[in-house]
């Protein structure tokens, strides 16, 4: 039995860069028990993130999303997909929504007629500057198309830890914190979740939450957006919310 009402749709499991779909079937296990909705994760892995840093093109990862998305809704009555994304993943999803041609092989998969909700995890929404670091040049290019929660019709929940201050001078973690908040354009020394800083993690329109504690990605010391039930709860039902 579900512990909340599901969205009546399947769920989509969007990785964070430089991740395997693997890394992410604990959340998705734990996600399809507290929802009650079936849930898969898009079959985007490492090589697929390594192709990105080379091309600094979102192009393949998207006809992936697009391909998991279909698939998705085939298995399920041609419902709607909510998207659950983490990280970069968000940014992704973000353009994968889109009515405009992206990238050199000018794309375009107007994402938004085959998703319900986005729910983003820890996902930097906005930057300052430009340039392949930190892919700051997709999120720019997501936030100036597609800036907030642009599409009327769907439903967005964005989520971010507040886990870790960052400190030039502190211990590993809040130091790692420090540099990864700067490029992303501002200043080091705040909560976040060790990389995506608060202000950034929080899309504009759409339905926020804050979760003290967590970090970043899965860690033996600290927990994380997919650590536990409860945690996994306090997200989906800021989503059926919002739904």
């Amino acid at each position: 039995m579900p512990t909340t009402p599901n969205t009546g749709g399947p769920v989509l499991i969007v990785g964070g860069f430089a991740s395997n779909a693997r890394q992410y079937e604990p959340l998705r296990a734990s996600l399809a028990a507290v929802s009650g909705c079936p849930v898969a994760v898009a079959p985007i892995n490492l090589i697929d993130w390594i192709g990105v840093m080379a091309s600094d093109s979102y192009g393949t990862l998207l006809r992936i999303l697009d391909m998991a998305v279909h698939a998705a809704m085939a298995d399920h009555g041609d419902r709607p997909v909510t998207l659950v994304a983490h990280s970069a993943g968000g940014v992704l999803a973000r353009i994968y929504l889109g009515d405009q041609p992206y990238g050199p092989r000018r794309l375009c998969y107007h994402g938004h007629q085959h998703v319900r909700s986005l729910i983003t995890l820890g996902t930097p929404h906005s930057a300052v500057g430009r340039g392949r670091q930190g892919g700051l040049n997709q999120i720019a290019y997501a936030q100036s198309l597609y800036p907030g929660a642009y599409w009327p019709t769907l439903h967005y929940v964005s989520v971010i830890g507040k886990g870790v201050l960052g400190a030039p001078d502190g211990a590993p973690p809040e130091r790692g914190a420090w540099m990864s908040y700067r490029i992303l354009g501002v200043d080091g020394a705040q909560w976040g979740d060790g990389v995506v800083p608060l202000e950034n993690g929080l899309l504009d329109g759409s339905r926020k939450l804050v979760i003290p504690g967590l970090r970043h990605d899965d860690r033996p010391d600290r927990p994380w957006y997919g650590s536990s039930a409860a945690i996994i709860r306090a997200w989906w039902e800021r989503a059926v919310a919002a739904d």
